[in-house]
C-alpha cells in the first residue's frame, strides 16, 4: 500500500517543498553529496542515510549549513543501518514514500533495498550501471506491481539519456533487429564507479535473440561517430543491454565503449587475466587500491566533463538509423535525474511495478535537463 503524500508547502527562504518522505542512502558517498545537495535544491528535505552514523551527521550539519539555515524543518534528519539487517531496514523505511538508493556495488545492495521496500510500500530507485542488477529486480516485476510501488534502476548517467535516445529512435525507426549503443565519457570517475567497472571487468555481456549472453573481452568492435567522423568502440557492458530490451523489445543489443589509450589494454587484460582479477584476493587488493585515489572527479574537471553517446538500430535488410546526444557533467546530471523522478514519485507520477526512465516517463524526459543536445544523424 502506497501512502498518501502531503500537499506542497514553503520553507522561510521561499522555496517550495516537496510533501512526502523522501530518503536517500549511502547519502555520504561522492555521488550521495551531490544527489543530496541536488534533493534541497528541489524543494526535498531528504532523510540521509547509509551506515556511517558518523559520517552521517558530520554531513547533516554541513547540509543545514549549505541550505543556509532557511530550511522550516530543520537539520536533516539521519539513519544509519546497516544492508545486511532486514529488520531494521524494514524499521528505517516504514515512514518513507521514496527511496533514492545510491550506495553500491549494486550487486550485493540493491535487493535487500529491495526486499524492504516490497514490506514498506516505498518506491525504489538506484543509479546502478549493473545488468545482472536490473536483470534481478525486472524478475520482480510481479511483486512490486501488488506492492503498489514503483522499482526503477539505473536512474542516472548513461542510462537516463541512453534510455530516451534508444526508445526515440526505436519508434521513429519500428522493427530494428539489432540495437547499438557507443558511448564516449570524458570525465574522472568516482570509487563507487570503478569498483563496479572492476567486478564486471572480466563479464562482458550482450544480448542475442532476447537472452543476456557473455562474449569474449575485445571480441566486439563497431565504429560511432561521436561527433568528429567514425571512431572505433569496444564492447562493453552497460545496463542498457538490460534497460534497453525492457524499453523496446529489441532482441539483439550491443554497448560499447569509445575505445581510447587505455581500454584495449584493459580490454586484452580481462581478456587473459578475467579468471585471476574476479578472485576474491584480487578484487579485495584493486579495491584497496581504488579506496587510495580521490573519491571522484573535482568540481573543476566536472565543469568540462561530458558524455556522448550514440544509438543505432538496424533492420532486417540492414538499414540503419542514428541518433546523437551530449550530456555535459555525468555526475551531476546523475542527481538531477535521480532526484528529478523521485520528486515526480513523491507527487504521485509513477508507475506501479518495474520502469526504465522511458517506460516510466517517456523519451522526452531527458529534455528537461539543462544543456542535453540531441541530433538525429
Amino acid at each position: 500500500m502506497v501512502r498518501q503524500v502531503p500537499d506542497e508547502a514553503g520553507d522561510a527562504g521561499g522555496r517550495r517543498i516537496v510533501g512526502g518522505r523522501l530518503l536517500i542512502y549511502g547519502a555520504t558517498g561522492y555521488t550521495g553529496r551531490l544527489v543530496a545537495s541536488e534533493a534541497v535544491e528541489a524543494g526535498v528535505w531528504p532523510v540521509l542515510a547509509g551506515r556511517d552514523a558518523g559520517k552521517l551527521g558530520a554531513m547533516g550539519d554541513s547540509q543545514a549549513v549549505a541550505a543556509g539555515g532557511k530550511s522550516r524543518r530543520g537539520p536533516p534528519e539521519i539513519r544509519a543501518f546497516d544492508l545486511d539487517d532486514a529488520a531494521g531496514i524494514a524499521a528505517a523505511l516504514k515512514d518513507i514514500d521514496v527511496v533514492l538508493h545510491c550506495a553500491g556495488p549494486f550487486s550485493r545492495t540493491a535487493l535487500p533495498m529491495f526486499e524492504a521496500c516490497l514490506g514498506t510500500g516505498t518506491h525504489y530507485v538506484d543509479i546502478t550501471g549493473e545488468i545482472a542488477v536490473c536483470e534481478a529486480l525486472a524478475a520482480r516485476e510481479a511483486e512490486a506491481r501488488a506492492a503498489g510501488i514503483m522499482v526503477l534502476p539505473a536512474a542516472g548517467f548513461d542510462v537516463v539519456p541512453s534510455d530516451c535516445l534508444i526508445a526515440d529512435l526505436a519508434a521513429r525507426h519500428p522493427g530494428g533487429r539489432v540495437l547499438r549503443l557507443g558511448l564516449s565519457v570524458r570525465s574522472g570517475a568516482s570509487r563507487g564507479t570503478i569498483k563496479t567497472a572492476l567486478e564486471s571487468v572480466h563479464a562482458m555481456r550482450i544480448r542475442r535473440d532476447g537472452e543476456i549472453r557473455r562474449v569474449i573481452a575485445g571480441s566486439l568492435r563497431h565504429d560511432f561517430d561521436f561527433g568528429r567522423g567514425p571512431t572505433e568502440a569496444l564492447v562493453t557492458p552497460l545496463a542498457d543491454v538490460s534497460t534497453a530490451w525492457w524499453s523496446t523489445g529489441i532482441e539483439n543489443i550491443e554497448t560499447y565503449n569509445r575505445a581510447g589509450r587505455r581500454l584495449p589494454r584493459l580490454m586484452r587484460l580481462s581478456r587473459w587475466l578475467g579468471w585471476l582479477l574476479a578472485g576474491r584476493v584480487a578484487q579485495a587488493l584493486l579495491r584497496g587500491m581504488v579506496d587510495r585515489r580521490p573519491p571522484g572527479p573535482s568540481d573543476a574537471e566536472r565543469r568540462t566533463s561530458e558524455g556522448i553517446m550514440v544509438a543505432e538500430i538496424e533492420d532486417a535488410r540492414g538499414r540503419r538509423a542514428a541518433a546523437r546526444m551530449r550530456v555535459p557533467d555525468p555526475y551531476g546530471f546523475t542527481a538531477k535525474a535521480v532526484v528529478a523522478i523521485g520528486v515526480r514519485a513523491l507527487r504521485g507520477d509513477f508507475k506501479p511495478g518495474y520502469q526504465t526512465p522511458s517506460t516510466a516517463y517517456g523519451a522526452d524526459f531527458v529534455r528537461r535537463f539543462d544543456g542535453v543536445e540531441w541530433e538525429v544523424l
